[in-house]
């Protein structure tokens, strides 16, 4: 009888095993079902609030961007956006004239210096070719005169020669007459 004790025995350890699991998942499933209702609540506010939220968020899209995701300006002041962009286009326009006539102004001065200077440079080269004219002139009047002089000294150094010359023949004519 050994052998129907121990099957005896095998049979309340598996059902006592048996009874301890199933305790334990009663009291497991008594334990879980609670948290996780609360888990399930908790999941279906914060669902619920997102929702809000998103609705909230979408009704401001709506009122600053239209489908396309463009702004839409506000409805009083698109008639004022209108005039500052026109007042702005005008300056602008107003600006821009101003700056191609500066432009304008600027490069007329320029050019007006550029002539004032070539007239200089072209002024001065004329009075450094009249001034080199002069000099020939003058020199050309100094070698003449130059030429004068010694050409001058020349004929008078020739009269005087030939005056002593005739001075010295009648001197040795007369002390050769003198002589004989």
């Amino acid at each position: 009888m050994s052998t129907q004790e121990e099957k005896n025995e095998k049979i309340a350890e598996t059902l006592a095993a048996s009874a301890s699991k199933g305790a334990m998942v009663e009291k497991i499933t008594f334990a879980g079902i609670p948290i996780l209702f609360s888990c399930v609540v908790y999941l279906m506010s914060s669902l619920g609030n997102a929702t809000t939220e998103i609705i909230q968020l979408k009704a401001k899209i709506a009122v600053v961007v239209n489908q396309d995701n463009k702004a839409i300006p506000p409805q009083g002041t698109t008639i004022d956006m209108a005039q500052i962009r026109e007042g702005l286009n005008d300056k602008i326009d107003k600006v821009e004239k101003d700056a191609a006539l500066a432009r304008a102004a600027m490069t007329l001065d320029r050019e007006k210096q550029l002539a004032a200077n070539q007239k200089i440079t072209l002024e001065m080269q004329a009075d450094a070719a009249q001034a080199r004219a002069a000099i020939r002139s003058e020199a050309t009047l100094g070698r003449q005169q130059l030429k004068e002089e010694i050409v001058n000294k020349i004929d008078s150094q020739d009269k005087a020669a030939a005056l002593a010359r005739a001075e010295l023949d009648k001197r040795l004519t007369l002390l050769e007459r003198g002589l004989k």
